[in-house]
């Protein structure tokens, strides 16, 4: 009798974890459940365990894989931009690729977290011109100051990491590219919003304006193709620069560390689970050959 004893061991450092990376984590545990699966498939209460299981990694797997095509490849996170100089928006399949990879993964792990969660109470203005970061009026030093960086700090600090996931996993993932931050509803709007000509077009509405939401938003234009953010000065030593750098590296390590440890969790969870009835059937057998001596 094969007795499951540790199938997989993961030892990755957040900061160097990414979609990947998970992905080929569990394509790994996929496998060796399949050699359970193998061994062990005469047992009915066996086969239909590790068959929803295996069901179960393979959406997390699919679900990484799809991330990961809309995720990154530079490694720079957080690039700075001058409002007069922003260029384009983060790209629009990448947006498409990480909402829907992420939310597949978030379905199926996470089970707490408010999408909704808005624990901070700054002034509203400065709360409001966070939106700055993303599309800041296109003239001369409209981007994001000190005290708007400060206020999207607080925000990804106050709420959880399932909060930034469950804001990710329930936005739209065909969000308008190029659209303004006034109008943007939710993460992935105001991820690929775009500066205009016009003052007070970069305002997040009060709708949008929640903690969850401003963080993931933050956390999708950092993962994103082309996400780059707008400051009023990227010069050298400027302290909005390198604020909105660090704002930018908090919020993606949030959303996946706390991405691992419950993907982590649901593989652990499941293995307990194969693991009891694989004791229990043992267990019968024990007392079968007892009771025929």
């Amino acid at each position: 009798m094969f007795f499951l004893k540790v199938l997989v061991a993961v030892n990755i450092k957040y900061w160097d974890l990414d979609f990947i990376k998970i992905a080929e984590i569990m394509k790994g545990v996929r496998e060796k459940l399949g050699k359970i699966l193998e061994e062990n498939g005469k047992y009915e209460k066996v086969k239909v365990k590790v068959e929803e299981f295996i069901g179960e990694i393979s959406k997390i797997e699919e679900g990484a894989k799809k991330a990961a095509l809309g995720a990154t490849d530079s490694e720079v996170i957080g690039v700075v931009v001058k409002s007069d100089a922003a260029g384009d928006s983060p790209d629009a399949v990448s947006i498409k690729n990480l909402v829907e990879g992420i939310k597949g993964i978030v379905d199926l792990v996470i089970r707490e977290g408010d999408r909704q969660a808005d624990k901070t109470n700054p002034l509203d203005a400065d709360k409001k011109d966070i939106g700055k970061l993303f599309g800041a009026e296109n003239k001369a030093d409209k981007g994001a100051e000190e005290k708007h960086i400060a206020a999207a700090s607080a925000s990804i600090g106050a709420v959880s990491g399932a909060d930034i996931l469950k804001a990710i996993a329930g936005a739209n993932a065909d969000a308008k590219k190029d659209g303004k931050v006034s109008e943007a509803e939710d993460a992935a709007a105001l991820a690929l919003a775009k500066g205009t000509g016009t003052a007070n077009e970069d305002q997040i509405k009060d709708s949008a304006k929640k903690d969850a939401i401003i963080a993931a938003g933050i956390a999708l234009r950092a993962m994103a193709k082309n996400g780059k953010f707008i400051v009023k000065s990227n010069d050298a030593n400027k302290t909005e620069a390198e604020s909105a750098k660090g704002v930018a590296a908090n919020a993606i390590n949030k959303v996946l560390s706390t991405l691992m440890i419950a993907i982590r969790n649901a593989v652990d969870g499941g293995l307990k689970e194969i693991n009891k009835v694989l004791r229990e059937i043992k267990q019968g057998e024990d007392l079968e050959v007892k009771s025929n001596e």
